[in-house]
């Protein structure tokens, strides 16, 4: 029996809430309130003007594999247009062979056959966040003074962990029933409060002067949160000395917030409920360490 193939809905359901929001105003379309996940999904799933191949052309390779690990599809290859073609497609169907229980034919194969296994957890693990960083550096290589990486680096990774956390517990509450107003505009559902200026989907957005949008991010997360105070203020986006001209700037910080996008920082996909919060470092120029505040503490 050939396997269902993954819905629209089903692969919709599998996008981040700002992957989702950057699809809906990127082809104009309407939605009631654009902070709640299943309206995005509705309207994405239901208007005829946009396939779902146009919303996984615009996401990025590895992000597209995650996709297919989750859906349980081959997620082999480097092409994105192939990897996006075998997500629609969905997964191969067992050879009758194969279904047999114990009775498997090898396959002629010009090198050693190995044996591959699913990984256990599609969940951000320490390893790859390590990887992640370094890649940010990378990002920042030749562009800035090495010195002024980690400010650059863990202040985008700072916005990003308190975005996705403040959409994650605004939609558990939703989901138990507390008012959609109430989950996503009362401070006190929430250990940090993220105001719209400052949550992902607005930074994503963003295509020009995006040093000054991610300054003014940092300024209203400690605006709205007084325990914040001196965290964020001290890294300027918009420093002309350290990041060159305008043109300079946004092509630089486009690619760092493009890049942080591929990850999610929410407690629901990380391997470790505190990766983020023990003094974790990774040697890079410099040295860097993750600060507790971000890490997964409960509210008193």
């Amino acid at each position: 029996m050939t396997p269902d193939l993954p819905t629209k809905h089903a692969i919709l359901s599998e996008l981040t809430a700002g992957e989702l929001r950057t699809a809906v105003d990127g082809h104009g379309l309407s939605v009631r309130d654009k902070r709640v996940k299943e309206q995005l999904v509705g309207a994405l799933a239901r208007t005829r003007k946009v396939a779902i191949g146009e919303v996984l052309a615009a996401l990025p390779r590895q992000r597209l594999k995650g996709l297919c690990r989750t859906l349980g599809v081959d997620d082999s290859g480097s092409r994105k247009a192939e990897i996006a073609a075998r997500l629609m497609r969905g997964p191969r169907p067992a050879r009758k062979a194969e279904a047999k229980a114990g009775a498997t034919r090898p396959r002629r194969a010009k090198g050693p056959v190995v044996e591959r296994t699913a990984p256990s957890s599609k969940a951000l693990s320490v390893a790859q966040l390590e990887k992640h960083l370094w890649a940010a550096a990378d990002i920042l290589r030749g562009s800035i003074d090495s010195s002024d990486y980690k400010g650059y680096i863990f202040g985008l990774l700072f916005l990003k962990r308190l975005s996705d956390r403040f959409e994650e517990e605004a939609e558990k509450l939703i989901a138990e029933g507390e008012p959609e107003a109430a989950a996503w505009g009362d401070r006190d559902n929430h250990r940090f409060f993220v105001p719209d200026r400052a949550r992902w989907h607005a930074i994503l957005k963003t295509a020009t002067n995006i040093g000054e949008c991610l300054n003014k991010a940092c300024e209203a997360l400690e605006d709205e949160n007084p325990g914040l105070e001196g965290v964020l203020r001290g890294i300027d986006y918009n420093d002309p000395h350290r990041l060159g001209d305008l043109s300079q700037q946004d092509s630089v910080l486009a690619r760092l917030v493009q890049h942080f996008s591929q990850i999610s920082l929410r407690n629901d996909s990380m391997a470790e409920p505190d990766m983020l919060g023990r003094a974790y470092e990774y040697q890079g120029d410099p040295k860097v360490t993750v600060k507790s505040l971000i890490g997964q503490r409960r509210r008193p």
